[in-house]
């Protein structure tokens, strides 16, 4: 069995390497079963920031006292390890999305599943949450992995709420958007309306009206330093009043040949008038374009059926754990 070594995330030198990783792997895997290369992208540029923003009622009191929060990002970073064979090429890495207290995510190379023992192990000492004597860990594990197995022989319990990635099949002959009269689509290298954008987002998911609610603008330019984040395929449609009805950003693996909608939504007061779906016919021919043959789509909301996007089989549950220390 070849030697590996584990050890802590370092950011200089290691977000641009796991990238690599999740691209490889996705190949030699198939298919969706590590992380792809949008939710890497989006966590650390968008959904990890945001949250530092957010973290008073994330958190309900700040970590570190000296500061008015806590740096989500550094927070992050601290959840993630990385296991390394004899040639120094990663082999695993085990990270949080920063998104739940305890969760934990295994991504592994095909050939050294034998150290998901290992990881769920390392998970429990490192990435548990911890109150008042007890601790909790909360795995996402695919049916049919080894890992399935070893949450199983470790104790841990099954929530029956099945995750599935959907996939859209790109002929480039996909139907031409159709949009209601003066609503427009434009991206972000056209025209960056910067302010109706965090606007839209924040009343697209949860519906928040209130300003404060809504992601800053400083979040948005965060996401633009991502590595594979092109304004040219930020994708928005304007109303004729020129607010931000609808929007997606799209994230393409060129190695793999596909691409990936992170995030899709539309403002409430704009639902139910086929923005969203044009949105994405515009989306699936800029693909098109760009060689891409394939889209995913980690949901279980009908709405992406309706689209299109079938169910690809590879499905997983989250598996929890407690236990005292």
């Amino acid at each position: 069995m070849t030697r590996t070594t584990r050890r802590e995330y370092n950011a200089g030198q290691d977000y641009l390497r796991i990238r690599q990783f999740l691209v490889d792997t996705f190949a030699l895997y198939g298919g969706p079963t590590n992380w792809l290369l949008d939710r890497w992208n989006f966590c650390r540029y968008f959904a990890v920031p945001v949250h530092t923003f957010y973290n008073m009622s994330y958190f309900s009191v700040p970590t570190l006292t000296h500061k008015p929060f806590r740096d989500e990002v550094a927070a992050w970073e601290r959840t993630i390890w990385v296991w390394e064979n004899s040639d120094g090429e990663i082999v695993g890495v085990l990270n949080s999305a920063n998104e739940e207290a305890g969760e934990a995510f295994c991504q592994v190379h095909p050939d050294y599943t034998h150290l998901y023992g290992e990881m769920v192990d390392h998970a429990e000492e490192h990435l548990a949450d911890r109150v008042e004597g007890l601790s909790h860990v909360k795995l996402y594990v695919y049916e049919g992995t080894p890992l399935e197995q070893v949450a199983q022989t470790k104790g841990y319990t099954r929530i029956n709420r099945r995750g599935v990635h959907r996939e859209y099949r790109i002929t480039g002959r996909e139907e031409t958007p159709v949009l209601p009269e003066g609503f427009v689509i434009k991206t972000v290298a056209e025209k960056d309306n910067l302010e109706e954008r965090r606007k839209a987002k924040g009343i697209s998911f949860g519906a928040h009206y209130a300003p404060s609610d809504w992601p800053p603008a400083w979040v948005y330019r965060e996401m633009e330093k991502a590595p594979d984040y092109r304004p040219e395929l930020d994708l928005y449609i304007e109303a004729p009043n020129g607010d931000c009805a609808s929007f997606c950003t799209i994230w393409v693996d060129e190695d793999n040949r596909y691409a990936n909608f992170e995030p899709v939504g539309s403002r409430v007061e704009y639902q139910g008038m086929g923005l969203a779906r044009a949105l994405l016919m515009e989306g699936f021919q800029l693909m098109a374009q760009h060689g891409v043959t394939r889209s995913f789509m980690d949901s279980n909301n009908e709405f992406y059926s309706k689209v299109g996007f079938e169910d690809t089989g590879r499905s997983y549950y989250p598996w929890f754990k407690h236990f005292e220390i």
